[in-house]
């Protein structure tokens, strides 16, 4: 690796924090460039270190470039167009001492896409640990999990793709093991984590039949769930089939449809991967942590524009978020810039660039399509067609909003980056969510402690996102959740 230590000494002259965003396309290359400016950051700070230090530091930076096998296996997974796709954003800071070596990180992540764990496009995989887990545990390891092929989970099998010719899963999950004992997670929280995945394999695998209710019928697969999980199986079937609520003091229990069974599993499955994933998140934060006295710089590493043959509400929040960018290169890089170059009296050519805000206001303004699709899920009677009927009303006239002259299930926004199509199928169910607080109280019953501890204060985030969502009564969306982690990225 070439390097050049005039520029790394110039480091010290640099802002109190400095940024370097990483944004392209889904499959530009962000993930790889990431790590590779990571790996020179890295070479340039060992060029600085004090000997008498070295040995400490190194492990600082060892475990900064560790951290990203683990999130990647648990943030990554295979798209129709990238097969190491981020599916969440990362902002990477690093803290360096005053001759320039690192002496801690921090690493703040952005809304994980919780749906994928439940569902993926035809073609399309689930995170890249859960095939790791299957192809890298070994027998014992198999037995104790229960586990067996991919083929057999349909949280897995469900879009016709589980292997790929250049994603090696078994390699993978080595590298994850050697990752994790470098970021000292221990023995027993590695088990934990594994249970953790491979019960919310099994818990796909419950399946329901209507009998007066919803009743389950997949007698092993809950029982293997609920063993790994720590949970009563009984209680466990109790929560999955009926809703529990306090009304006027009384507990009342409602049957559930199939449908809202198959509901109440999937938010299950998503909160346990989520909940693990933040966990991990944390972890990985207490290993990295040092000392924040001098100057950082940080790399944010977002999910990148994407425009499939079929675009459904991951894809609309992806190309928000990739919208809210493009407005602070707008301002940031392009008008700062220029005013600055001209105060200094420089002697250079006007650069136009595209103002993206009229796109923004049609996203996020008020009665904008967020706006309408967050209003539209706390209708009872809120239908994915009742939605498309309110944006097609409120914006067909605006010149950045599409609506389709033949088809009638989507919807368009001419974005910065070019004109996409949305389908509007289960953009209501997946802005919604379900995750119940019968649900949740029966987590913090696990009889296992890891379990127990990751949703010990769910709870109380709870209630501080619906505070930031705007509204004391109403739990926040999915949308609303994920436009709050992106106020980072505004002007």
């Amino acid at each position: 690796m070439k390097t050049d230590f005039g520029t790394w000494e110039r480091f010290s002259e640099m802002s109190e924090t400095h940024v370097n965003h990483i944004i392209g396309e889904s499959g530009a290359g962000k993930t790889e460039s990431t790590k590779l400016i990571l790996k020179y950051i890295s070479a340039m700070s060992q060029h600085s270190l004090d000997p008498t230090a070295k040995e400490n530091i190194s492990n600082v930076e060892q475990a900064i470039l560790e951290s990203s096998p683990i999130m990647e296996a648990f943030g990554n997974a295979k798209t129709i167009y990238n097969n190491n796709s981020s599916r969440f954003g990362k902002f990477i800071q690093l803290n360096f001492c005053q001759k320039g070596n690192i002496q801690g990180g921090k690493i703040i992540d952005y809304l994980l896409e919780k749906n994928r764990v439940v569902r993926q496009n035809p073609g399309e995989r689930n995170y890249h640990i859960f095939y790791a887990l299957l192809a890298g545990t070994d027998k014992e390891q198999k037995e104790m999990c229960y586990l067996s092929e991919a083929e057999n989970y349909y949280y897995l099998r469900q879009s016709g793709c589980i292997a790929d010719s250049t994603i090696d899963d078994q390699q993978t999950f080595q590298e994850v093991m050697t990752a994790m004992r470098v970021m000292k997670f221990s023995t027993e929280e590695t088990l934990d984590v594994l249970k953790l995945l491979a019960g919310v394999l099994h818990l796909g695998n419950v399946e329901f039949v209507v009998a007066g209710g919803a009743q389950v019928s997949s007698k092993i697969a809950l029982e293997s769930a609920a063993e790994l999980l720590g949970l009563d199986t009984m209680q466990l079937t109790e929560v999955l089939t009926h809703r529990s609520m306090i009304l006027r003091g009384e507990e009342i229990s409602t049957p559930l449809t199939v449908e809202q069974a198959v509901d109440s599993r999937d938010s299950m499955a998503m909160a346990l991967y989520s909940q693990c994933f933040a966990w991990i998140i944390r972890k990985i934060n207490n290993r990295i942590k040092g000392k924040e006295d001098f100057k950082s710089a940080g790399v944010l590493d977002i999910f990148g524009f994407e425009n499939f043959e079929v675009n459904r509400f991951e894809q609309f929040n992806i190309n928000y978020a990739n919208e809210k960018l493009q407005e602070y290169f707008n301002k940031h890089i392009f008008s700062l810039e220029q005013l600055e170059y001209n105060r200094d009296g420089l002697v250079w050519e006007d650069i136009d660039w595209m103002d993206n805000g009229e796109c923004l206001d049609l996203i996020e303004k008020k009665m904008g399509i967020l706006a309408l699709i967050n209003e539209e899920s706390h209708f009872p009677k809120g239908t994915d067609s009742t939605l498309l009927a309110k944006l097609h009303s409120q914006h067909s006239n605006n010149p950045f909003y599409v609506k389709p002259r033949v088809n009638d299930h989507y919807f368009g926004v001419k974005h910065y980056a070019g004109e996409v199509l949305y389908h509007v199928k289960g953009i209501l169910e997946k802005n919604r969510d379900t995750f119940r607080h019968d649900v949740l109280n029966l987590l913090r019953e696990s009889r296992l402690d890891f379990i127990y501890d990751l949703f010990e204060h769910a709870s109380s985030q709870n209630n501080e996102d619906t505070l930031k969502s705007g509204s004391k009564h109403r739990k926040p969306t999915v949308s609303s959740q994920f436009k709050v982690s992106i106020i980072p990225f505004s002007v």
